[in-house]
């Protein structure tokens, strides 16, 4: 299978022993997402927040809706996270589950009349000015599958490091699990044997966040036309262990002479054959990655009222133009047994410790936005939609020469621009209790995959008094697509050796409370 069509959420472990490879397309993907962090009033509203103003959301939002403000506000939004992963491995299912609680945004408004709107005058009518502390994106997550495979080995992909990778070719042809073609162009082949039941496992832990401090200015001019500005600085950490563990045995002599029939291993009456053929072997694989990150963006908004019941609104958010400082480590160990009863090994093997510190430069997407709202009697329906250029973000050297040519010709290669939508809806009970619902697609950034990514969200407003608010939502996303945990060249692909494939279901729900004063 061409790993194209795969949605490469794990980063093929190669990369890790190579300092210019420790970023990835996998990293870029993952570090221009935006959750779009808001209230638990416009989550529950489908965060469709392009159209309406008058919420702390607006300062992370749309800044032209802090003109919309004829009160100063402040709230705060606690969120609770609860992710479940169901995977489909080699014929095996497993769940996974990851949980965790904090604060997804903060901030505070501050509503400025003009005399124009004392005096009930045209022209500028009110200015608001906010900043807030916004949770972009979590990164806490817990991912863990296994199944048997008898269509390739992990060591297939080793082998197609250790062409690209000097250094590594040096270190682990003296595993004993690898040896030379009969034509050494063709490079190094697996004495684990593919095409025999392996158990394999696959673990990948992330944690982290990324959040922005939002300031934001917006007027209110004629009481139809909305216009802000903001200004945002990230800040990242994002730590991810990836351990891959795969238990199978080696060739016999006639397999080995199969491709190269002068190897030792191809002689039974060898020692090295005796020591290392067709015995039972343990493979451990870690990938250790901690990435710290800021940066700095600028968004535009403007909002636009033709009648008092119609509002249609744009943003245009700049890329983030990040500092990355990243650190990596990565190891290979390998057991040798006599047979798969054995508690002893025979022999082992302990690969260099590969570490790496990098500091580089990623530009983050452009994002545009449209959207609409309808307001009615007793509530309002909104939508909008956004396109987010995937295939733009790019990475950049800070010092020394430029080793990011070819990562940033994967990206534009495997990613693409996506548009997403989102609907929402709010219905008044009362002048005290409303209801509010909202619905969420997320377009594909991969080109060649198929994933399905929704959300729905529903949600609860309280006003507890002419000042102080409470606000629920509770918004539930599935996502469903597929992952290799390691990928193969071509070479291998050609004579049928292809990586597996893990098939998931993520299901992530956030329950979120926003407790608000206006003064």
């Amino acid at each position: 299978m061409n790993i194209k069509n795969v949605v490469l959420l794990a980063l093929s472990l190669g990369a890790g022993y190579q300092t210019s490879w420790a970023q990835s397309v996998d990293d870029a993907f993952t570090f221009s997402r935006d959750d779009n962090s808001g209230s638990a009033r416009f989550k529950a509203l489908g965060n469709a927040q392009t159209a309406l103003g008058g919420d702390i959301s607006s300062i992370n939002g749309n800044p032209a809706g802090l003109g919309f403000f004829s009160r100063s506000d402040a709230s705060i939004t606690f969120d609770y996270m609860h992710n479940s992963n169901g995977t489909s491995f080699l014929g095996s299912n497993s769940t996974s589950k990851k949980s965790h609680f904090g604060i997804s945004q903060a901030g505070v408004v501050l509503a400025l009349p003009t005399i124009n709107q004392i005096k009930n005058y045209r022209g500028w009518q009110s200015f608001g000015f906010g900043i807030s502390y916004n949770r972009k994106q979590n990164f806490n997550n817990t991912l863990q599958y296994s199944g048997v495979n008898n269509e390739s080995s992990y060591v297939n992909s080793l082998t197609d490091l250790m062409e690209n990778d000097a250094t590594f070719r040096s270190d682990f042809k003296n595993s004993n699990l690898v040896e030379l073609f009969a034509n050494p162009e063709n490079g190094y082949f697996p004495l684990a044997v593919e095409r025999d039941n392996k158990d394999q496992y696959n673990d990948l832990f992330t944690k982290g966040a990324h959040s922005n401090i939002a300031i934001s200015l917006g007027a209110n001019y004629n009481n139809n036309l909305y216009i802000g500005a903001s200004i945002r600085t990230s800040f990242f950490q994002y730590d991810k262990t990836k351990v891959f563990e795969e238990y199978g045995w080696t060739k016999r002599a006639n397999e080995v002479a199969q491709d190269n029939p002068d190897s030792p291993f191809a002689d039974p009456n060898s020692n090295t054959y005796k020591r290392f053929g067709d015995k039972n072997y343990e493979l451990y694989d870690e990938y250790w990655q901690n990435t710290e990150g800021k940066g700095i963006d600028f968004k535009l908004g403007l909002i636009y009222k033709p009648t008092a019941d119609i509002n249609f609104g744009l943003t245009v958010t700049t890329p983030t133009w990040l500092t990355i400082n990243e650190s990596t480590e990565a190891f290979t160990d390998v057991d040798f047994y006599e047979d798969a009863t054995s508690s002893t090994p025979l022999s082992s093997y302990e690969s260099n410790l590969y570490s790496s510190q990098s500091e580089y430069y990623m530009n983050t997407p452009w994002k545009f936005s449209v959207g609409a709202t309808k307001f009615h009697s007793r509530g309002l329906l909104t939508a909008e939609i956004e396109y987010v250029a995937y295939n733009t973000t790019t990475y950049s050297v800070k010092y020394g020469a430029d080793v990011y040519g070819e990562i940033n010709n994967g990206i534009k290669e495997s990613l693409k621009g996506t548009w997403n939508l989102r609907l929402g809806g709010e219905y008044l009970f009362n002048n005290i209790l409303s209801g509010r619902a909202g619905f969420n697609y997320f377009g594909n950034a991969f080109k060649g995959s198929e994933e399905t990514n929704l959300n729905a969200s529903l949600g609860l407003g309280i006003k507890l008094s002419n000042s102080a608010y409470l606000d629920f939502a509770v918004v539930h996303n599935y996502n469903s697509y597929s992952v290799a945990p390691y990928t193969l060249s071509n070479f291998w692909i050609d004579r049928g050796i292809y990586e597996p494939i893990a098939n998931l279901k993520h299901n992530k729900t956030n329950a979120l409370i926003t407790i608000g004063t206006k003064f």
